[in-house]
C-alpha cells in the first residue's frame, strides 16, 4: 500500500513538473520596438521664401507578441501606430500595423493592417517616403494628400520561401480611399488591389559571405478600379516593378552597394494630360531610382554612412514632354547603440503638367536625429521578423 501510494505521490510530483516546464514552452516572448525619428526641415519650393518646421513625423512605437503553436508553427500579433505628416489628414495618431501572422520556416500568413506591397527594396532615405513618387506604386484611390494611403493597408498575404533564399508572395490589399463629398467616412472594405512578388534574397545569417548579388525581385500590383464600361481585366491599373541590390565592394569595413529599382506603370487609355493627382496615377509612366551607399563598420558595427540617391520617372503618353527627377545626398553617423545624427538634403524638379500640382522645383535640408529601441522579453525565437523590420531603416 505504501510503495503504491509513494508511487502515486512521484507520479503527481511528475505530472506537475512536466505541467510546469510546458507552461514555461509556450509562454509568449513580448516585443517592444519604438523608433524616434525628429528633424529640423529647411524647405523652399521655387520663388517663394524658405520655411523651418519640427519635425517628428513617422516616429513609431510597435508591440508584439509571439507564441509557440502545436507542431512547427507560431504566430504572432503586433499592433503599431506612427505619427503621421504634419499636413496630413489623419490626426495625431495613425494606426499602422495591426495584424495576426501565423508561420514556420517556410510559410508566413499574414492577415490584418501593415506595408502594403507597394514597393519591393528600402532606400538609404532619412524618412520612406521622402521618394515616394519614385520608390512606390501610388494609390490610384487617393487624392494624393497622404504619403501613408501608398504605404499601408489591409492586406492578405501568403509567402513561401524556397530554401531560404527564394521568397514567393501573394497578397490581396485593400488601399485607403479617398472619401468623395458628401461621404465623411470610407463603408467599403474589399479587396482593390491583387499581386505577386518573386524575390531572391540573401539570409542575414550568411550576409557575412558578401556575395555580390544580394537581392533580385519581380513584383505585380493590380489595382481593380471598376470603370464604368470596362470588364474583367480591362479594368485592371497594372504595375510592374523590378529591383536588385549589389554588394559593389563586400570589404568588411568600407561596404559599398547599388541600389536599384524600375516600376512600370501601364496605365489606362486615353489618359493624355495631367490636371490632377488622380490622372497622374492612371497616366502611363516609368519611374526609376538607384543609390550607391557607402558604409564604415568599425569592429562589424555600422558606424558611419553617406548615400546619393537620384530618381527619374516619365510619362511617355502625355502631349506636353511631362517629368520629374529628385536628387537625395545624406550621412548618418552612429553615436551609440541605435542612435544616430543625420543630415540630407533634397532636391525635386517637375516639367510639363507637372506644373500645375508641384510647381517648377522645391528643395529641403533636414539635420536630424534617430533613436531606435528593440526590447525583448521570454526570448525563444529567431529575429526574422523582428518588430524595426516593420519600419524603415538606412543604415545596417
Amino acid at each position: 500500500m505504501k510503495f503504491y501510494t509513494w508511487c502515486m505521490v512521484w507520479l503527481g510530483l511528475g505530472f506537475a513538473l512536466a505541467g510546469t516546464d510546458a507552461l514555461a514552452q509556450v509562454s509568449p516572448e513580448i516585443q517592444l520596438a519604438t523608433r524616434g525619428v525628429v528633424s529640423f526641415n529647411v524647405d523652399r519650393a521655387a520663388n517663394t521664401t524658405a520655411s523651418a518646421v519640427n519635425d517628428f513625423s513617422d516616429t513609431a512605437v510597435l508591440l508584439g507578441f509571439k507564441q509557440k503553436l502545436y507542431g512547427r508553427y507560431r504566430g504572432q500579433l503586433v499592433v503599431g501606430f506612427q505619427f503621421p505628416d504634419a499636413d496630413s489628414d489623419l490626426g495625431q495618431v495613425f494606426y499602422h500595423q495591426i495584424f495576426v501572422q501565423l508561420e514556420d520556416k517556410s510559410n508566413i500568413l499574414k492577415i490584418g493592417r501593415s506595408r502594403v506591397r507597394s514597393a519591393l527594396i528600402e532606400f538609404p532615405t532619412l524618412r520612406d517616403d521622402d521618394a515616394i513618387f519614385y520608390t512606390d506604386v501610388l494609390n490610384p484611390f487617393s487624392s494624393g494628400e497622404n504619403t501613408e494611403d501608398h504605404q499601408y493597408g489591409n492586406v492578405f498575404e501568403y509567402a513561401h520561401v524556397f530554401g531560404q533564399r527564394l521568397w514567393l508572395r501573394l497578397h490581396g490589399e485593400h488601399f485607403t480611399k479617398t472619401p468623395v463629398p458628401p461621404a465623411t467616412a470610407e463603408t467599403d472594405f474589399s479587396l482593390n488591389a491583387i499581386g505577386a512578388s518573386l524575390q531572391y534574397r540573401v539570409p542575414v545569417s550568411q550576409r557575412w559571405n558578401r556575395p555580390i548579388l544580394n537581392q533580385i525581385g519581380v513584383g505585380i500590383n493590380n489595382f481593380l478600379t471598376n470603370r464604368p464600361a470596362y470588364g474583367g481585366y480591362d479594368q485592371m491599373l497594372r504595375n510592374v516593378t523590378f529591383s536588385t541590390i549589389l554588394n559593389i565592394r563586400p570589404d568588411p569595413v568600407h561596404f559599398w552597394d547599388l541600389r536599384y529599382q524600375s516600376i512600370f506603370n501601364r496605365g489606362i487609355s486615353g489618359v493624355n494630360r495631367i490636371t490632377d493627382y488622380a490622372s497622374m496615377t492612371l497616366a502611363r509612366s516609368i519611374a526609376s531610382i538607384a543609390s550607391l551607399r557607402y558604409l564604415y563598420r568599425k569592429l562589424e558595427r555600422p558606424t558611419a554612412q553617406v548615400s546619393l540617391t537620384v530618381g527619374y520617372k516619365s510619362f511617355p503618353d502625355l502631349q506636353q514632354n511631362t517629368f520629374q527627377w529628385i536628387g537625395v545626398l545624406n550621412a548618418f553617423y552612429r553615436l551609440g547603440d541605435n542612435f544616430d545624427v543625420g543630415v540630407q538634403y533634397t532636391l525635386q524638379q517637375f516639367n510639363g503638367d507637372l506644373h500645375n500640382l508641384f510647381g517648377d522645383s522645391e528643395s529641403r535640408i533636414q539635420f536630424s536625429l534617430v533613436f531606435a529601441i528593440d526590447q525583448l522579453w521570454n526570448d525563444q525565437f529567431d529575429d526574422r521578423d523582428s518588430l524595426l523590420n516593420l519600419e524603415h531603416g538606412y543604415i545596417n
